[in-house]
């Protein structure tokens, strides 16, 4: 009898034997954690740190808390303390694999905050591109921050494909803020893409890169088929102070439904062209008030005397809008102002 009861005991001596402190309040708060029983879970969890400050499986599941409430920053805190208790953990391999998209989500942005040196970054955050959902998707391509250029343009190229288009309007946007002019091509792509918001953040990132490139990375697109191809083409040459570009500019500055009017005229401000000032007077009549005032404030900043009976009509005009009225007194004033004051 005394033997058959060593043998049921002998299990549960060898488990007590073998769990360290903290692991016993740490399962349970894993439990409530799961239950959504968080302030519970939070209690124990504080109350056995203060027992155990120095036990990983309490320092994970404050991890997993912090997760589950959205607070990234406090998870990447705790990531640090787990690996300073043991530098083989691997803090993020759980979370990555929760049942909870917001919590594999949410892991990732607390991995960007503070990479840890193992598992490689970049394979945690390939993985999480290949998570099913979007979300996770999206804050593994924003991770890609913390990775070399050369390892996060791969990864943002994949991205840039996603079947979610929230997904391809970060990496649209991530490829400006790289600037890497390598990546022009793969943005003049995506300005074909079935998504408007894709196209927009791809049309903002070619003019960003417009000033870590050269002329040639966007004359070829000037003679695209597409509209949008070759506006956005001309926009990035006059950045470039290069007037190529002009017709394409002037033509849409025309066209009442057109696209980024507003930077055209901003744009062929800048050409010395003497197409340029006739075109700007001709814009203070567009149906676009928006479009009115930028023409109106660039006549003024040209110093186009030929335009000051026009400005001045303009101003009095019972018809126009305050804002276009106001617009027209500047560009007088700034008429009559030395070219050297402001």
């Amino acid at each position: 009898m005394a033997k058959a009861l060593i043998f049921l005991l002998l299990p549960l001596l060898l488990l007590s034997a073998c769990s360290r402190p903290g692991d016993s309040a740490a399962r349970r708060a894993h439990e409530l954690l799961e239950a959504g029983r968080f302030e519970e879970a939070r209690t124990l969890i504080d109350t056995s740190l203060k027992e155990t400050p120095d036990s990983p499986a309490l320092r994970q599941e404050r991890l997993h808390l912090a997760l589950l409430l959205g607070q990234p920053e406090i998870a990447a805190a705790e990531g640090r303390q787990i690996l300073r208790l043991n530098p083989k953990a691997q803090p993020y391999r759980q979370p990555l694999q929760d049942r909870l998209p917001a919590v594999r989500a949410n892991a990732l942005k607390a991995l960007a905050l503070d990479p840890p040196e193992r598992p490689d970054p970049a394979s945690l955050i390939k993985a999480g591109l290949k998570d099913s959902d979007p979300t996770v998707r999206r804050e593994a391509a924003e991770a890609t921050r913390i990775l070399e250029p050369k390892e996060a343009i791969k990864i943002l190229r994949v991205a840039a494909k996603d079947s979610d288009w929230l997904t391809r309007a970060t990496a649209a946007r991530l490829f400006g803020q790289r600037g890497d002019a390598s990546l022009i091509p793969d943005l003049f792509r995506m300005l074909q893409d079935a998504d408007s918001y894709v196209r927009r953040f791809a049309r903002r990132s070619l003019l960003e890169l417009a000033d870590k490139a050269k002329p040639d990375a966007y004359l070829p697109s000037l003679r695209s088929k597409d509209r949008t191809t070759q506006i956005v083409a001309a926009l990035a040459l006059v950045r470039l102070n290069d007037g190529r570009g002009a017709e394409v500019l002037l033509s849409e500055i025309s066209n009442p439904l057109g696209i980024e009017r507003v930077e055209c005229v901003k744009a062929i401000s800048k050409l010395v062209d003497p197409r340029v000032a006739p075109a700007l007077r001709a814009a203070t009549g567009d149906k676009d008030p928006e479009v009115q005032v930028v023409s109106l404030i660039a006549l003024g900043l040209l110093k186009d005397k030929e335009s000051a009976a026009l400005l001045k009509k303009i101003s009095t005009d019972p018809a126009s809008s305050k804002e276009v009225k106001l617009a027209a007194s500047k560009a007088l004033d700034l008429l009559t102002k030395p070219a050297d004051q402001p």
